[in-house]
Order: C-alpha cells, then sequence, then structure tokens
C-alpha cells in the first residue's frame, strides 16, 4: 500500500510539473500542458476515435503476443531438456536473434503484404526470443535431485513434467512474457507507423502530420498506459499461478 501511494504522489508531482513547465515555457504546439492532453483524449474517448484506433491496436498486440508465446514455450522447453535439439533448433535461433525485428518491416510487407498478417507476424518475432530464451534457461536450472527422485520412485514421464519442470520453469517463463509484453507494445507502435492505415500508431502519425500535438501526446499517454496494464496483468497472472513463492520474491 505504502509502494502504491508513493507511487501515485511521484506521478502527481510529474503531472503539476508538467502543467507548470507547459504553460509557462512552451507553446501548445510544442508542449501541451496535462490538462489540455486530458480534455484531448475525453474528447476522443467520446467520439469513438480512440476506441476505434484502440481495438485496431489490441488486436494486433494480443495476436503477436499470444502467438510468440504458444510457439517460444514448447521451443524452450525442448532446446533446454534435449541437446540435439539445442544443437539444431538452437543454432538457427542464434543466427536469427541478432536480427532486429525493426529491420523485418520491409520485407514481411513485401511477403505477406500490408494487411494483419505481416504487421502480427513481426510482434510475434520480436516478443518470441526473450520468453524462449527463459524458459530454455528455466529448463537448464532444474534441480537435477529434483529429476532423479521422481524417476527413482517410478513416476511416468507425464509426473516429471506437470511436478518437475513445468514448477521449476514457471517463474523463468514469467520473467520472459513480462519482457515480451513490452516489446511487443514497441513493436505495435514500430508496424503501425511504418505500413498501417489504422490503430494508435497510424492516428498518432496523423496528428503528426497537421501538427496536432494534444492527440499526439494522447496516444503517447495510450501507448504508456497500454504497457502498464499490460505488466500488471502479467504480473497478476504471476502471483495467481504461482502460489507458493515467497511474496518478497515475487
Amino acid at each position: 500500500m505504502k509502494r502504491f501511494t508513493r507511487t501515485l504522489a511521484t506521478i502527481a508531482t510529474l503531472v503539476v510539473a508538467w502543467e507548470i513547465v507547459a504553460r509557462l515555457f512552451f507553446p501548445i504546439y510544442i508542449l501541451p500542458p496535462p490538462s489540455i492532453v486530458a480534455e484531448t483524449l475525453l474528447r476522443l474517448t467520446l467520439d469513438g476515435t480512440l476506441w476505434q484506433n484502440l481495438r485496431i491496436s489490441l488486436v494486433r498486440v494480443v495476436a503477436g503476443y499470444f502467438i510468440a508465446a504458444a510457439l517460444a514455450i514448447p521451443a524452450g522447453i525442448a532446446a533446454g531438456w534435449w541437446k540435439a535439439i539445442d544443437h539444431t533448433l538452437g543454432s538457427v535461433l542464434e543466427l536469427l536473434r541478432p536480427v532486429p525485428a525493426l529491420a523485418l518491416i520491409p520485407l514481411a510487407i513485401v511477403w505477406l503484404g500490408f494487411g494483419e498478417v505481416s504487421k502480427i507476424a513481426v510482434i510475434a518475432y520480436a516478443s518470441f526470443f526473450s520468453i524462449y530464451l527463459n524458459t530454455q534457461a528455466g529448463v537448464r536450472n532444474i534441480d537435477p535431485l529434483h529429476v532423479k527422485v521422481m524417476l527413482i520412485y517410478g513416476n511416468g514421464t507425464r509426473d516429471l513434467v506437470t511436478k518437475v519442470i513445468i514448477y521449476s520453469i514457471l517463474p523463468y517463463v514469467f520473467t520472459g512474457l513480462r519482457y515480451s509484453a513490452a516489446v511487443a507494445i514497441v513493436l505495435l507502435v514500430a508496424v503501425e507507423l511504418v505500413g498501417a492505415q489504422s490503430g494508435l500508431g497510424y492516428f498518432l502519425v496523423q496528428a503528426q502530420s497537421f501538427l496536432q500535438t494534444p492527440e499526439m501526446f494522447a496516444a503517447i499517454v495510450v501507448f504508456g498506459m497500454l504497457g502498464f496494464c499490460a505488466n500488471l496483468l502479467v504480473a497478476a497472472a504471476e502471483r495467481w499461478i504461482i502460489r507458493w513463492r515467497p511474496e518478497e520474491v515475487r
């Protein structure tokens, strides 16, 4: 509760400072005060512009994020458990990992077109590696003693997976999921700035084209709130699923 109070106090202080500095030293088209940004957000919400673009952006980022998780978690488990898979699949992924996702946007457009598939594919690509690497690290850090005990007592592969592997790697998986949530938001902005005709990124570009700075700040604030809410949701899921962990290590 104290941490939450301190966070609110810090945010309120920053907003007040922003309001004062913006009104005293900058014209609106350079730095609009937060009160005007809030008015703009309210207007965009009431006329439906914000919800229309936000809905499209949410579909893209959620689809890309969950596709990445669905592929990365099994791949990370396989590469961490079996050396042969790590030497093949892992080697290919290590070659691809240094390639920036931003550099693939033009190629994705050429291969997959300007539709939703290319945008979702780039977001999924960027979100994949953090989840994969953390899952792989979780498997490699499983205590061998736990595996031996499970095998000694005659438990099958199913029990080994559900009672040892899954429980051991979950903290690592959620670390990757939290980081990838932020990466997915960043790539959402990138793909919508380049090749989109809708979404919050496209709205941001349109506002910039007409020098509508309050609208630009409104879009930026919404992107920030998306990232903040995504982190809260993943953290809440982690606390709900990994209930055996002490509260101080979460």
